[in-house]
């Protein structure tokens, strides 16, 4: 498994980003990105941004080029933006209950 940890500041208000975020979430749980296990989203007073997790680091790139590349990283609203990889520890993140299940896709 792969983890790609994303943050980004926005000069877009929580309210304006609500609908769009709503759809990008929305197209990944859809199966938008074939591999995508798992978003959990972030958010604070200056940055916004997500902890991902993939069932491998090909599957992390797809999400890269095909979804935030052309959806958030082209967006002049958002700068600052910092993309970090991991590998995931699958063993020890089973002990602590870290492991996401697959993305169901509906059919």
């Amino acid at each position: 498994m792969h983890a790609v940890f994303i943050s980004f500041r926005s000069s877009a208000n929580a309210e304006d980003l609500a609908e769009p975020f709503l759809q990008y979430a929305n197209a990944l749980r859809d199966g938008a990105i074939p591999g995508f296990c798992a978003k959990t989203w972030l958010a604070n007073a200056e940055l916004v941004g997500g902890f991902h997790v993939f069932e491998s680091g090909d599957a992390a790139d797809r999400y890269l080029d095909e979804m935030f590349a052309p959806n958030v990283a082209a967006n002049p609203a958002f700068t600052d933006i910092r993309i970090e990889r991991f590998e995931v520890d699958e063993r020890m993140s089973a002990i602590t209950n870290g492991l996401p299940a697959p993305v169901s896709v509906p059919a």
